[in-house]
């Protein structure tokens, strides 16, 4: 057996094993806390709230988000809706035009493409709200988003809040896939990793944070090409804590073909590995808690997994072409050494850490969705195709980190 094999399954078994049990632990402990939220205090004076859309190239996707704006159940002067157009080369900028009213609804119409985080902060600067919530120009909110985030901040240490992301209308097989994603990664797992104070990433399709708190750390880093994820890393850093409501929710529209997934996912995992060699001193402090020891550990099992695939690949191909070469010696009879019998004696130890870390994942998605609301039932080709999205996984990494690694720019 080789050595180095060996020692990567150990160590990956060891982390992804504890990785279950203590999320399994936490979601069990919290199951009937994982829809609780505090209430709205009808009583007290509400905040004005700033909410700001950075476009780029959204004119068949915007009118959706802002109908949902209109529609929020909060009283219109106490909320502002600045949408900023990057330098789109389409009509978004005549679209939203036709919704601008320069008080409730203010647009500011860029010429030049910036980016994102750029466009973003400049929102922030003319922002009134005390409080900010950052969406995304292809994502739809229900009308109780502000009534169900706000009262959070009644914490003077919460600096963010981050909200269940769902697909909007999922449509073809991959979509639906990413849906059950979703649910699990960026609604059940942020909820979870709440409750640890370990969330690291404020999604992109519709977060809100503490205005005063932007400023503080001056607003999200224009250089970063995953400026929602590195700006939890600073929240983190400056002492803030970032919840999780799952009470409420955001819808945004997916990738809908493999190409388009492998091009966000690149961009997604890329901005990850930047973002933890940039904040690497943050890791395993004590001022950070245990956010400063999740995250190396979080890595190290991304890392030592990948290094095991990539090593099993290896090996696999090997011992093919190997019993090819055995083979030719038959004629090619592959069925002249067929076994048909099954000893549970020759279960190696390594298949049984393979057989029990495919349960074990089994049992937390299964428990996972069980605890979530408003899941429909899902064909099983649907959850065959989710576990396949970890197969995939491994690719994904493996192009980021030589992204990384041989410097190489990621676009959007």
């Amino acid at each position: 057996m080789n050595p180095g094999y060996s020692i990567l399954v150990y160590i990956v078994w060891f982390l992804s094993t504890y990785f279950i049990i203590v999320f399994l632990l936490a979601l069990f402990r919290n199951r009937d806390k994982l829809y609780d939220s505090p209430e709205l205090n009808i009583n007290k004076r509400l905040p004005k709230v700033s909410i700001i859309i950075s476009a780029y190239n959204e004119e068949k996707k915007i009118s959706d988000s802002i109908e949902s704006l209109k529609s929020i159940d909060y009283p219109e002067d106490l909320y502002e809706v600045i949408i900023l157009n990057d330098g789109s080369t389409d009509k978004t900028s005549k679209v939203v035009k036709r919704y601008a009213d320069g008080k409730h609804i203010i647009f500011v119409d860029n010429e030049k493409n910036k980016g994102k985080a750029t466009r973003l902060n400049q929102g922030i600067s003319l922002a009134k709200g005390e409080f900010v919530a950052c969406m995304d120009a292809d994502s739809v909110v229900p009308e109780d988003i502000l009534k169900k985030t706000i009262p959070y901040f009644d914490n003077q240490g919460v600096g963010a809040v981050t909200v269940s992301v769902e697909v909007k209308q999922p449509k073809n097989f991959l979509q639906k896939i990413i849906q059950l994603e979703y649910l699990l990664g960026l609604s059940l797992f942020l909820k979870v990793f709440s409750s640890l104070n370990c969330i690291h990433v404020t999604p992109g399709p519709f977060s809100i944070y503490r205005k005063s708190v932007l400023e503080k750390i001056n607003g999200f880093d224009v250089n970063n090409i995953t400026e929602d994820l590195e700006i939890a890393y600073r929240l983190h850093k400056s002492g803030y804590q970032i919840v999780n409501c799952m009470n409420t929710c955001v819808r945004t529209i997916t990738p809908h073909n493999f190409k388009l997934l492998y091009k966000q996912r690149r961009r997604w995992y890329s901005g990850a590995l930047l973002t933890l060699w940039k904040h690497r001193g943050i890791l395993f402090r004590k001022k950070t808690g245990l956010f400063g020891y999740f995250m190396p550990f979080n890595y190290a099992l991304i890392t030592f997994g990948l290094g095991l695939f990539l090593l099993s690949l290896y090996l696999s191909l090997s011992n093919i072409m190997r019993n090819l070469s055995f083979y030719s010696l038959t004629n090619y009879n592959f069925f002249s050494n067929l076994l048909l019998e099954f000893d549970v004696l020759n279960i190696s130890i390594f298949s049984f850490f393979g057989i029990f870390g495919i349960i074990g994942m089994i049992v937390l998605v299964t428990f996972g969705l069980s605890t979530t609301r408003n899941v429909k039932k899902k064909k099983i080709s649907t959850y065959f195709g989710y576990f396949l999205l970890f197969f995939l996984y491994q690719f994904f990494w493996l192009s980021s980190f030589f992204l990384v690694l041989f410097k190489k720019k990621v676009r959007w």
